[in-house]
């Protein structure tokens, strides 16, 4: 994830609040910046862990329904703290999660006598 933040502030982590605009489930994470260039863009990885449990203090988060997320970023002082109360909001905006495609399965053949009864 790729944002803007230094302008609005900095810190040693970020808390990453998502709330689900059709559940209104809540997810947190904890990541660093990775940036090479914080003061221009700061960037962050985020692991969605699928049918996994995630650790919201390694990063990890599981957005288990489809659909629009709000997001917000605070500047946070601890890399375990996941409680946005008190901390300073840098950033917010809006996710899109979409599912994974499947494979649809295909015809692959089959009988190629058939039999006609007659009129």
């Amino acid at each position: 994830m790729v944002v803007t933040l230094t302008e609005r502030g900095t810190a040693t982590y970020y808390l990453f609040e998502f709330k689900s605009d059709t559940t209104e489930g809540v997810v947190y994470a904890i990541a660093q910046d990775a940036s090479s260039y914080p003061e221009r863009f700061n960037k962050f990885t985020l692991t969605e862990v699928g049918t996994g449990t995630p650790t919201p203090a390694d990063g990890e988060i599981k957005l288990s329904n489809e659909g629009q997320w709000r997001y917000y970023i605070y500047a946070n002082s601890s890399s375990s703290n996941v409680d946005p109360t008190g901390l300073t909001m840098l950033e917010q905006g809006i996710v899109k999660v979409t599912g994974t495609v499947s494979s649809t399965p295909t015809y692959s053949g089959g009988n190629s006598t058939y039999v006609v009864y007659g009129e």
